[in-house]
């Protein structure tokens, strides 16, 4: 099973368009780790700000989509998006593993790992910084694809691929791979 993984699209259609049609044309599930449709009060208008396209967009989407609430997303999100959005946290059984999906915002290293060994996730995946990270701690892949549409570090604009034992971070705009692991 191939599933692609973003976050922080923060109402970009242009963003969800391209992780779509460039990186995740061939995924059998996306999962969003929240913030989708709103900017935000403290971040710019993206590139493609048009929550109403975005949400057009996901409730056309021909792949099955798992959302995690972000601290940008409110009730009214859940009236546009044909799809729960979860929270405080989604979970996910694929590949032999397990994830738990959370925005993060929450979340600190130390409460990351408690969750991880109360649900026994072999994957933890968050949003929330804007920054991409895979980090193995204790067993657990803690994995932020950083952001498809307002990067705050990396590589720019980012989104993850799960296939199998393999997860990749990738450059939206690029397709180059920026960190690889096997779980």
């Amino acid at each position: 099973m191939k599933i692609g993984i973003l976050s922080d699209s923060h109402g970009s259609a242009l963003a969800w368009e391209t992780a779509v049609s460039k990186i995740f044309k061939d995924c059998d599930m996306i999962i969003h780790a929240g913030d989708i449709l709103y900017h935000g009060p403290r971040n710019p208008l993206p590139e493609g700000y048009n929550p109403a396209r975005l949400a057009e967009f996901i409730n056309n989407s021909q792949i099955p989509v798992i959302f995690a609430r972000g601290n940008c997303d409110a009730e009214i999100d859940s009236v546009l998006i044909n799809y729960p959005v979860q929270a405080p946290y989604a979970f996910v059984f694929v590949n032999g593993k397990s994830a738990v999906i959370t925005h993060g915002q929450e979340l600190n290293s130390d409460q990351a790992s408690e969750l991880a060994v109360k649900y026994g996730s072999d994957l933890i995946i968050s949003g929330h910084t804007h920054i991409p990270l895979m980090e193995n701690i204790n067993g657990t892949l803690f994995l932020n694809p950083g952001s498809c549409a307002l990067p705050k570090g990396g590589p720019g604009r980012t989104v993850a691929v799960w296939e199998n034992d393999t997860i990749t971070i990738v450059a939206l705009n690029t397709g180059e791979i920026w960190k690889q692991v096997t779980i």
